[in-house]
């Protein structure tokens, strides 16, 4: 229609109108040169038919669509010009996508903050406007920017909903970005066979169209399931056609993305000359783009890894040291602390083959510094930075949020906590970052500053989980020795294993052995010290190793085991538990559900909502706080039952303390890990709060803490990924705890009371943290109760002060 239109309009020689019908025949056409068509586009902006204002326009606009998949850079550039000129010439519609698609630019760019402001609000206004194309588009790009982030599950809302839409609306085209992230979804979730159907049946409908630069993208996923799977050589044909694809049509950023796949394919197959070649085309690609960081980094590591195994190790340090500085130059425009993270976890293979490298060279103070790059940093960045970070009021979405948690945990009925769980997430789009977002580390610490925070009886063990080999970083006062180990599939399939059957209730001692000679009996210094200090990695977040069996005895019999987010946490820790003053308060015990118990045994502190239906009474919970009160120095302060609100532990928590006790009901979310939270009890007045104190809340107070308890379920549980897991723990470390007690599953009520009551029992009389602890869990393990009842509670943070 757009030719016959153009051939009409010449012949009238109305040509402002038959060049906007010419371009507007450009954006299906996926076959030919892309910088060709930028090129030519641009030449007709220069025209006189293209002054009239509809039809400049018009070929901004396709120049920017055509941009968007070949120059973020240039993209962003264009479409702040169609926004403006869209404004000018009220399209609001064209003006909202304009703002949309600048912040896809900006993602590509590595400025996620801007990004998604961008995103988000183009997606809320294509709704407003009843813009169905628009809303499978943002919604489409939203999904695809957290598969990026690995945040899969969360992913398939925004995902599903464009898909959706696109298939209820017979006048849009078919949802190929979201179809192809939703493949990258379901293979970062291990489905596996759902993600290669939906593959293959995209690949189908895709075969005999122009939509090449979609089937590069169908092929690129299809490959990574495959490679997921460990089938490499099924992996190579597809990262083959899918860079044919890219080549063909100048697709830049598709010849990056598919060359570093492709060059791993073929380094784990062994064809180091193919690998490459493909890397150092990949890498040439990118120069064409050069804006573009996300891939850099990524290809960079890849390149040094192969070089280093041809042999060229200083050249593989250049290509390491590079790569290295571009992550931290992206890590600065990270949107939220979450995302954050997740980027730290989706660059840690270039951090730990830099540190497998320098151990080789042993160099190790380097090796350690690489690590501390990515371990822990954004609890140390709140270690240095939180206190000078004000309180502030409640933002209008916060209060929001609130209203909306409080409507989710007073209803039952499936279809109204569905509408207000989707009205909870678009709520917690429109949260500002933490100003703590903004600050960087100032520095990572140095071995000998690790090693002098070190007691004489301790040995640190920093876990590095990779493939083909993992690393044990084994430090002491007097020895640093780096510990090659099992492959991170092997040991993490076998500590996923060994936590399932402690779940159950089950006593694997076989299973126990096989892990400790895994991670543990090659570490000689294990002998020699009985302090440890374990800063794990990946599915070791979740794993107890005070129930890892040395021959016939667990861990706990001779150890004591004190976890770390990182070596830089634990030496802050360390120093600033030191400097701690006298305190005029000493304990803060709560315990909200202290009502008789009801039929159900055992009594679990675990609720899987929330909802108020599950808040089940914890009656040992009281006597578990008083009687720690009765050990603990006076004066305390205790919250009980309807007293034991949110609010209300809020203003007491804002003073000095020793102790601070929270007998509660714990919700874990491992999909949106921000609302992860402890249940308070109702309020009884109209307050602000809803009683989830949750993980964004935590990391917002000003606590001044020796020890934080957190005698509930789950509440070491967070998803995990190389750079930490995002639990309620780090965030009560952030907010100023020095050491926080927590748990790896839910608890039983009165095992729990009576472990507590022997825990500070042992405190009272001046015990450390982790020998108090490791002396209420000894009890417990020499009457024969299986691990499932006291490997659950683990100390993280500074393990050696006293109360």
């Amino acid at each position: 229609m757009y030719a016959r239109a153009q051939h009409l309009f010449d012949a009238q020689k109305q040509r402002s109108k038959a060049l906007y019908a010419e371009v507007s025949q450009v954006p299906p056409d996926e076959s030919g040169s892309v910088p060709g068509k930028i090129f030519q586009l641009t030449q007709d902006l220069g025209s006189p038919a293209a002054q009239e204002a509809e039809t400049r326009l018009r070929i901004l606009t396709i120049r920017g669509m055509l941009e968007t998949n070949y120059d973020a850079g240039q993209a962003r550039s264009t479409w702040e010009e169609v926004k403006a000129l869209a404004l000018k010439q009220r399209h609001f519609e064209l003006a909202s996508r304009a703002e949309g698609e600048q912040g896809i630019a900006a993602f590509i760019l590595g400025d996620t903050d801007t990004a998604k402001k961008q995103v988000v609000r183009a997606w809320g206004l294509s709704k407003v406007e009843h813009d169905p194309a628009a809303t499978v588009r943002y919604a489409s790009v939203f999904g695809a920017g957290l598969v990026q982030l690995r945040r899969f599950k969360e992913a398939l809302t925004p995902l599903d909903q464009a898909i959706k839409i696109a298939e209820s609306n017979p006048a849009l085209a078919y949802p190929t970005i979201a179809v192809y992230a939703k493949i990258d979804a379901l293979a970062g979730l291990k489905q596996y066979d759902s993600a290669l159907a939906l593959a293959d049946a995209s690949l189908s409908r895709l075969q005999g169209t122009i939509y090449e630069q979609h089937k590069a993208q169908v092929y690129i996923s299809r490959g990574s399931i495959n490679r997921e799977r460990g089938e490499w050589n099924a992996a190579i044909p597809d990262y083959k056609q899918a860079v044919t694809i890219s080549e063909k049509t100048d697709n830049y950023r598709g010849v990056t993305d598919a060359g570093g796949l492709l060059a791993q394919a073929y380094e784990h197959t062994g064809d180091l000359t193919a690998a490459l070649g493909a890397i150092d085309a990949a890498i040439a690609a990118n120069t064409h783009i050069a804006d573009e960081l996300y891939l850099v980094p990524r290809n960079l590591a890849i390149k040094a890894e192969i070089t280093e195994k041809m042999g060229h190790a200083q050249e593989a340090d250049t290509l390491y040291r590079k790569s290295i500085a571009l992550v931290d130059e992206m890590i600065q425009h990270a949107a939220t602390t979450n995302i954050e993270r997740y980027l730290l976890a989706e660059m840690s293979d270039v951090y730990s083959g830099y540190f497998a490298s320098l151990c080789a060279q042993k160099h190790y103070d380097e090796a350690l510094q690489m690590l501390e790059k990515v371990r822990g940093r954004i609890e140390t960045e709140a270690l240095e930075h939180h206190t000078s970070q004000p309180v502030h009021a409640l933002t209008p979405e916060e209060r929001e949020l609130t209203e909306l948690n409080v409507a989710l945990i007073n209803t039952d009925d499936p279809a109204r906590r569905e509408a207000l769980t989707s009205a909870i997430y678009n709520t917690e789009l429109r949260i500002s970052p933490s100003a703590l977002t903004q600050q960087t580390i100032a520095h990572p610490v140095r071995l000998s500053e690790l090693q002098h925070s070190l007691s004489a009886n301790a040995l640190l063990i920093e876990y590095v989980l990779a493939e083909p080999n993992s690393y044990a970083f084994a430090i002491t006062r007097e020895t640093v020795t780096p510990y090659r180990l099992p492959s991170k599939s092997v040991i993490e399939a076998d500590a996923n294993r060994y936590r399932k059957e402690i779940h159950e209730q089950k006593e694997d001692r076989a299973l126990a052995q096989h892990l400790f000679s895994e991670l543990m009996e090659p570490i000689k210094q294990y002998r020699e010290k009985a302090d440890l200090v374990i800063v794990p990695d990946g599915s070791l977040h979740l794993l107890p190793f005070s129930a890892l069996a040395d021959n016939t005895a667990y861990v706990l019999k001779t150890h004591t085991v004190d976890v770390a987010p990182s070596s830089t946490v634990y030496e802050l820790l360390s120093r600033r538990s030191e400097s701690r003053e006298a305190v005029a308060m000493p304990y803060i015990g709560v315990a909200a559900w202290t009502q008789p118990a009801d039929t159900r045994n055992p009594v679990l502190r675990a609720v899987n909502g929330p909802q108020r239906s599950q808040l089940i009474p914890l009656p040992d919970s009281k006597k578990e706080v008083e009687t720690i009160a009765g050990d603990l120095p006076h004066p305390s302060t205790i919250l009980l039952g309807a007293d034991a609100t949110e609010s209300r532990f809020k203003q007491v928590s804002m003073e000095t303390t020793e102790v601070v006790h929270l007998a509660l009901h714990g919700y874990a979310d491992l999909d949106y890990p921000d609302r992860s939270a402890l249940v308070f009890a109702p309020e009884q007045t109209t307050s602000t709060e809803d009683g989830l104190l949750q993980v964004r809340e935590i990391r917002g107070l000003h606590l001044k803490a020796k020890l934080v308890t957190l005698s509930a379920c789950n509440t070491g549980v967070g998803p995990v990924g190389e750079a930490g897991v995002a639990n309620l723990v780090n965030a009560f470390i952030e907010a100023g705890a020095d050491s926080v007690v927590s748990t790896l599953w839910e608890l039983e009520d009165h095992t729990t009371e009576h472990l507590m009551a022997q825990f500070y029992s042992q405190l009272a009389s001046h015990q450390r943290k982790v020998d108090a602890l490791r002396a209420a869990q000894m009890e417990l393990l020499d009457k024969g109760v299986p691990p499932y009842y006291w490997a659950s509670f683990q100390v993280v943070g500074d393990p050696n002060g006293t109360i």
